[in-house]
């Protein structure tokens, strides 16, 4: 006989949508789901296993007396328009709980050291709203002390992308990545006053991946959490409404990775202009999004040709940019995490200030993956971590 187990009904309907299900997608695996909505009937705790696991709820959470307090994504993020928060799927809604996850496990991690975190921070906060963005471009890399000679030396795109997780992470911003599974959506960020988030789509291209960390930078001087879908409607932004917080996110994003002199000291009279922007992103690691809006700027191309671009890029399937997935499971888990986050958590292990349950927690792996994890970091930085 199955055993059922009695659960709250109103925590059941909370988790399902806050996940992002319908009811209708429920039912195909679970024929009463309804009837457990209403607490006409109970499921058994094989199938409060699966929902549990499905809906990334912990199991305990559905004998809870009332629902837990959790500000909804809906109320969390803004967006260009409301309906790219109110329609995101189920994949993506998980992230946004486990970047929030991330900012707690940090704030946990620093316990007693939040002085420390305060001044890594510091120059976050150390802004004003009412500054030019070209200032704030130039005061953001002032701070992270890279000149533009040391972002061209870097050997290539991956150098890039991991130099720049390092350098804000050492400044206070952990930056995390995951596939998507949805490549409209470029990553988004949680803000914090201690610990600020940022999350990156791993199956885009490393140099969108690039723009996307320092656009979502723009957003937390603003002190905002923000979603954002680099779509058409997204780049159009560019000439339709200057004012509009995306547009100042990418102009802050797009001076501070080339600064317009290098630029203008680089002409592109007589040569051919697709050509020219394939170069500069290359040689500046940067996105071609970001030279199309360099050149338009300088008058070097006009509004037709720009529009004439995003149209080109973004009316069609960007399957051709994706790389395979899969690979080396504790690989991958390195690649999302980031080396500064590793390493904390890591030296905070051995200095037996946290379990090892506590840490696989924090790497977000099974206990019984801990070991793989550890061998695949330590491989990676040679044994070296702080402690």
């Amino acid at each position: 006989m199955a055993n059922y187990i009695p659960i709250n009904k109103n925590i059941l309907i909370w988790a399902r949508e806050s996940a992002g299900f319908s009811q209708e997608e429920l039912l195909r695996k679970f024929p009463k789901y309804v009837d457990w909505e209403k607490g006409i009937t109970n499921p058994t705790y094989s199938q409060l296993e699966q929902l549990a696991g499905k809906f990334h709820r912990p199991l305990a959470i559905f004998f809870f007396p009332d629902l837990p307090e959790e500000q909804s994504i809906e109320k969390s993020l803004r967006a260009i328009r409301n309906e790219d928060v109110e329609t995101l799927s189920p994949s993506v809604r998980f992230l946004f709980r486990k970047a929030k996850a991330f900012q707690i496990y940090l704030k946990e991690l620093y316990k007693g050291e939040l002085h420390e975190q305060t001044q890594k921070i510091q120059w976050l906060s150390l802004r004003s709203h009412h500054k030019p963005i070209l200032e704030l471009a130039n005061y953001a890399r002032e701070c992270l002390g890279v000149t533009i000679n040391d972002q061209i030396a870097w050997s290539d795109s991956d150098e890039a992308l991991n130099k720049w997780r390092e350098i804000l992470a050492k400044k206070g911003v952990y930056i995390f990545k995951e596939a998507f599974k949805n490549d409209n959506i470029s990553g988004f960020c949680v803000y914090d006053s201690y610990f600020p988030i940022i999350f990156i789509n791993n199956s885009l291209p490393k140099n969108r991946q690039i723009f996307t960390i320092f656009h979502e930078l723009g957003h937390l001087l603003f002190e905002e959490s923000y979603l954002d879908v680099f779509d058409n409607p997204f780049w159009r932004l560019e000439y339709e409404n200057q004012e509009h917080i995306e547009v100042k996110c990418n102009s802050f994003a797009g001076h501070f990775l080339i600064p317009d002199s290098e630029i203008n000291k680089n002409t592109i009279v007589g040569v051919d202009i697709d050509n020219k922007i394939e170069y500069f992103a290359s040689h500046y690691k940067v996105s071609k999004e970001v030279i199309l809006r360099k050149f338009l700027n300088a008058k070097y191309i006009d509004n037709d040709y720009y529009l004439n671009k995003i149209n080109e890029w973004y009316g069609k399937s960007k399957k051709e940019e994706k790389k395979s997935s899969g690979g080396n499971y504790y690989n991958t888990k390195l690649a999302y995490l980031g080396d500064t986050y590793l390493a904390t958590v890591f030296s905070k292990y051995y200095q037996g200030k946290i379990s090892v349950e506590k840490a696989s927690e924090y790497l977000d792996v099974k206990i019984r993956s801990f070991n793989g994890i550890e061998d695949a970091f330590l491989k990676k930085r040679g044994n070296n971590v702080y402690i």
